[in-house]
């Protein structure tokens, strides 16, 4: 068990859906101009649950390719120990794929949706075989774009610009603080101090994620029970730091 948990890096898991919620958050706010809501963005918080929860198995994908790939240099990883098969770790890939395509189907995502995830995906598994800090942060951007994309059922040109610019923002931020982690994290299998500074790092996109969305419920009420989930997120991650202390977030 405590190999698969650190194969999925388990002690992150919290800091995946809050990118959707940011998402989210700054599409509804920026749906309404002069009290003024568009209708092309969803008034149910519904699809955004379903997307927060298919992200979650969109990174595990990524997490259990990264591990494959990497078996043959990475050091100290369940795959190059011997604890998990090439075999089990490709099943468990292509299930967590299939896991978060049921999941976006049975929630009924808007079709905006699809297009975002697939280049989600692609980007997981750009990185993975290049390692290139920016493709990282483009993943994690996407998987903002992603939440805000879970909430437009109507056309494109109905989205007001300061919803789409929200977005940029939130996504662009994303991107840079990302990539700058990742482009820190290298050489940190052999530098447990570096390990523990990156898992800190990658922690603190929880924090970041709490604040805008604190600052756009203080814009919208509507974006409150998001604000709460990413609470949630908080405490989630707090709580398993302390429970799995010895498994990797990094």
């Amino acid at each position: 068990m405590k190999a698969w948990l650190r194969l999925f890096r388990v002690v992150n898991l919290p800091t995946v859906p809050g990118d959707v919620l940011v998402g989210a958050a700054a599409v509804l706010v920026g749906s309404c101009s002069s009290g003024v809501c568009t209708t092309a963005v969803s008034s149910s918080l519904a699809p955004v649950w379903w997307a927060a929860a298919a992200s979650v198995f969109l990174y595990a994908f990524g997490l259990a390719d990264n591990d494959i790939v990497g078996a043959k240099t990475d050091r100290n990883r369940p795959i190059p120990d011997g604890e998990i098969s090439f075999g089990a770790a490709r099943i468990a890939r292509a299930l967590c794929l299939f896991a978060a395509l049921v999941i976006a189907s049975i929630g009924n995502l808007p079709r905006f949706w699809w297009p975002v995830a697939f280049a989600l995906a692609l980007s997981i598994v750009v990185y993975n075989r290049t390692k290139w800090s920016l493709a990282m942060g483009l993943c994690r951007a996407l998987s903002v774009v992603c939440g805000g994309a879970s909430l437009v059922t109507g056309s494109l040109r109905g989205i007001p610009g300061g919803a789409r610019l929200l977005v940029f923002c939130a996504s662009l931020a994303w991107l840079l603080y990302i990539a700058a982690v990742t482009l820190y994290s290298s050489g940190e299998e052999v530098d447990p101090v570096k390990q523990r500074r990156v898992g800190l790092l990658v922690g603190g996109i929880v924090y970041l994620q709490l604040t805008a969305l604190i600052v756009l419920a203080l814009r919208d009420p509507r974006v409150m029970p998001l604000m709460v989930a990413g609470a949630v997120l908080l405490v989630l991650l707090r709580l398993f730091k302390k429970v799995f202390p010895e498994v990797s977030a990094s």
